[in-house]
């Protein structure tokens, strides 16, 4: 156990003036953060560190593309947006899959100065309509599958498609797009606080929520990661000498492969974007991409690319264990094996690490609102306590549960989690109501419900946000419900979580119809597909004509609702 005055010593040894996470105090909104002077000052310059690694960047099928390849395509992104008018604070969406001109396209809309907006790239034609409208868009990337949504509907909303690998040539396309565009990389004026990415969020509303990220608070948190782990180093000086030189001996002996990971999540996702992208400018680190998640592919690249640590969400890496094809594949590369997003079952953790992680199995709690950065635990430490999540990451991030009252709990007392930090998002696109509701005097409030015990680890134990997280995709259930009402045959519909194996959660519902209606739980399913991503729709619905439970408010008693249909499902296994 690691004592507080450790801790502290550790902090300040990392932390101090010249060192390289020197830390000082810096005012955002009124609020005292603690941030590094180091930090680079906008995304743009975190690219140019990138410049620094002459080896392979992106990886996708046979095409390589090193760090400088990046920085030239996406600087000709760049001056193409410029010269067709887009301008400093300006939204520009990418949604596509994980193709290498997602990235270059990100990499120019934020070096410019233009917010980017990650579109969910599942979203039906629907939901793309109502994030191009809400966000403001001027000109959006889309590949195949997108343009075949939103192409119908570009001229009634009035914006400017460019189309990625498509076989549509009725819009401008990339290469048009870029075609004889400079590649020196334009230096126009982006200040730290200036807003840099729009990410969506399901939550407790109907419609997703935008996420306003600032330069500084994504370019502070990628450099908190790397502090975490050297104040981790720190503490082992301190508390056990030997054991640290051990480490230090093992990080002098040149590493048996370079660092690299496979991007396992969509890029509109903030552990794609930042966890896996923007935090390899600074390692230097190898992203293998692929067109979408499938196990033997991944083990196929663990091998061939020599793949050295897999971040996905958990049953990414439980199926990397549980695959018949896994004897077939030589992944002895991999260092370390993880996943967030969701919660890791111990099993699947014991799994993990017995099989492929070697003792580095690993997880942590963040939030889109958090760039992804919250807590962090691994190793022997996640061994003992297989059900938490991590200790806050210092220097920067400090969590707390609080009462109704937000008042500060004790140790073991359940509350509300909050998050604190100078990564903390800056605000929700076009709703302050929502924004005044969750951050508050720079705290995060989560909606997670949980503890810290007396060192300070977190356990997560229920949510009080009205969500479904499957296999790390935060779902909305008053969207789904809205969706389900839209049928003229339905009275009532009430939308929860029921577990399961593979990815945690999964959607479900009961729905009252109509006296003298009919309807199938497939005709339903096939009505919600039309409204809906397909991961949102309910992989189980139950039909009746009955009024669904009430409580004493008249509200649709939905915890009594779910507890009946698990004690069903219990009864059916």
């Amino acid at each position: 156990m690691a004592s507080n005055n450790s801790l502290e010593r550790a902090i300040a040894e990392v932390t101090a003036p010249g060192k390289p996470f020197e830390t000082d105090t810096v005012n955002v909104n009124g609020v005292d953060f603690i941030g590094f002077v180091n930090a680079p000052a906008n995304l743009r310059e975190l690219y140019r560190f990138g410049l620094r690694h002459e080896v392979d960047f992106y990886v996708y099928d046979d095409e390589r593309y090193s760090f400088e390849d990046a920085w030239r395509i996406a600087a000709q992104v760049a001056n193409k947006l410029i010269e067709i008018g887009i301008e400093p604070g300006d939204r520009v969406g990418v949604s596509l899959r994980n193709y290498p001109e997602w990235i270059f396209a990100f990499m120019g809309i934020t070096a410019m100065g233009g917010i980017a907006v990650a579109m969910n790239a599942w979203w039906s034609a629907e939901e793309m309509e109502y994030g191009i409208q809400d966000s403001g868009l001027k000109l959006l990337f889309v590949d195949q599958e997108r343009l075949e949504r939103v192409g119908p509907l570009a001229k009634d909303l009035a914006i400017e498609l460019i189309t990625v690998r498509c076989q549509d040539d009725s819009f401008h396309t990339w290469d048009a797009f870029i075609d004889g565009t400079s590649d020196a990389m334009p230096e126009s004026e982006i200040r730290p606080d200036d807003n840099a990415t729009l990410l969506y969020t399901s939550g407790s509303t109907a419609h997703p929520k935008g996420v306003l990220s600032t330069h500084r608070s994504i370019c502070n948190a990628l450099l908190g990661w790397e502090a975490a782990g050297a104040v981790g180093y720190q503490l082992t000086v301190i508390e056990n000498p030997a054991q640290a030189q051990q480490a230090a001996a093992a990080v002098s002996t040149k590493p048996a492969y370079p660092p690299s990971t496979i991007l396992s999540v969509p890029l509109f996702h903030v552990t794609g974007l930042v966890v896996q992208l923007l935090s390899s400018f600074r390692y230097g680190r190898k992203l293998v991409g692929m067109y979408k998640w499938d196990v033997d592919r991944a083990l196929q690249i663990i091998e061939a690319e020599r793949i050295t640590s897999f971040n996905g969400v958990p049953t990414m890496s439980y199926e990397l264990v549980k695959s018949a094809s896994l004897g077939k594949y030589d992944v002895s590369s991999l260092q370390s094996a993880g996943g967030g997003g969701a919660a890791m079952a111990p099993e699947q953790a014991k799994e993990i690490d017995k099989q492929i992680a070697k003792g580095a199995s690993g997880t942590g709690w963040g939030m889109t609102e958090t760039q992804g950065l919250a807590t962090s635990i691994g190793g022997p430490a996640f061994s003992l306590r297989p059900r938490s999540c991590g200790r806050a990451l210092p220097p920067l991030v400090k969590v707390k549960a609080v009462d109704e009252d937000g008042r500060d709990l004790p140790p073991f007392e359940t509350g509300e989690l909050c998050i604190w930090g100078i990564q903390n998002f800056s605000g929700y696109w076009n709703n302050p109501e929502a924004t005044k509701e969750t951050l508050v005097d720079g705290w995060v409030h989560t909606g997670d419900v949980g503890h810290l015990d007396d060192e300070g680890y977190v356990f997560i134990t229920d949510r009080m946000k009205d969500i479904v997280i499957r296999g790390g995709e935060n779902i909305g259930c008053q969207e789904v419900e809205a969706a389900l009402y839209e049928h003229p045959r339905v009275a009532e519909a009430c939308v929860f979580g029921i577990p399961d194996e593979r990815l945690g959660e999964t959607v479900a519902a009961t729905v009252c119809l109509e006296p003298d209606m009919d309807l199938t739980e497939d005709e339903l399913r096939e009505f919600a597909s039309e409204r809906l991503a397909q991961f949102k729709v309910p992989s189980r619905i139950w039909i009746g004509h009955e009024r669904l439970p009430r409580t004493a408010s008249e509200k649709i008693f939905k915890r009594q609702i779910r507890e009946e249909i698990l004690s069903k499902l219990e009864l059916e296994n």
